[in-house]
């Protein structure tokens, strides 16, 4: 009996072992999203780039950047958390700045940038590597391309009330308004402000996944079995995406993803 369950074990072992590259792949994925709106009158490219927490994409973050120019956006966002309260910033600052030198860009700060102390040390240096730093002092900017007016708001962690209602005094019948706000679990609320899309992240896809039956395990702010993890929600006219994020190791080395690989969101602003 012990050697047949010493047999079972090392075989489990050993599929362990054989699979964990496949489960606990950090390959960057690439994930095309179309969203549909009278208010849009030609294609608007927008690349989502949330939860990077300072996390290495190849020298000089030219895997992420290469992914991005591929798209080729009108528009680079950055949802929160591009910074991480453990690490340094050169990996992030370095990422902003490249990506700015060829695009508008846009962010709204994450509770890491948060909880690493200084948030407005962050903002400077954001704004300084060439960002439009959305939120506590500029809750609005407005981006044209090919005469389609887009008007991108963001909220943070700071005065959320105050930030979300000035955030909401920019939507519009007639020009469509992002929102981005990390936190996706907040969607109930910001939803009932006439957002047409909010982009959040925060939740890192749940972390552990097993598609379709368990859509994530844990997530800040929800707890076990989150509902807002990836992909798609709708509640009456605003849509969020969320995305899985893009933190990789050595950041989540004390609970590595599972069947999670990190994203880069890329979304297609149409008319209906």
């Amino acid at each position: 009996m012990t050697r047949k369950r010493f047999i079972v074990f090392s075989a489990v072992i050993s599929a362990l072992v054989i699979a964990a590259p496949f489960l606990c792949s950090e390959q960057l994925t690439e994930t095309f999203r179309t969203v549909y709106s009278g208010k849009i009158t030609g294609p608007v490219k927008l690349a989502f780039l949330s939860d990077v927490h300072n996390s290495i994409y190849g020298s000089g973050m030219s895997e992420l950047i290469d992914s991005v120019d591929r798209f080729a956006p009108d528009a680079v966002l950055f949802g929160g958390d591009l910074f991480d309260r453990c690490a340094d910033e050169n990996n992030s600052l370095t990422l902003a700045r490249e990506l700015a030198r060829k695009y508008p860009c846009f962010y709204a700060l994450g509770n890491h940038e948060f909880q690493g102390g200084d948030s407005f040390a962050i903002r400077r240096a954001a704004a300084k590597a060439g960002l439009n730093v959305l939120g506590l002092e500029n809750n609005a900017a407005e981006l044209t391309v090919n005469g389609c007016r887009i008007v991108l708001t963001g909220v943070d962690s700071a005065d959320r009330a105050e930030q979300l209602a000035r955030a909401a005094a920019a939507v519009s019948d007639s020009v469509f308004t992002v929102l981005l706000d990390h936190y996706p679990e907040e969607f109930p609320v910001v939803a009932g402000k006439g957002f047409d899309l909010v982009l959040a992240g925060h939740a890192h896809g749940g972390q552990w996944r097993l598609p379709p039956l368990i859509n994530g395990l844990y997530a800040p702010g929800q707890g076990l079995f989150p509902e807002y993890t990836d992909g798609e929600y709708t509640i009456g006219s605003s849509r969020m995406i969320v995305s899985r994020g893009l933190c990789r190791l050595p950041r989540d080395i004390l609970f590595p993803r599972i069947l999670n690989r990190p994203e880069a969101v890329y979304i297609t602003l149409m008319p209906a």
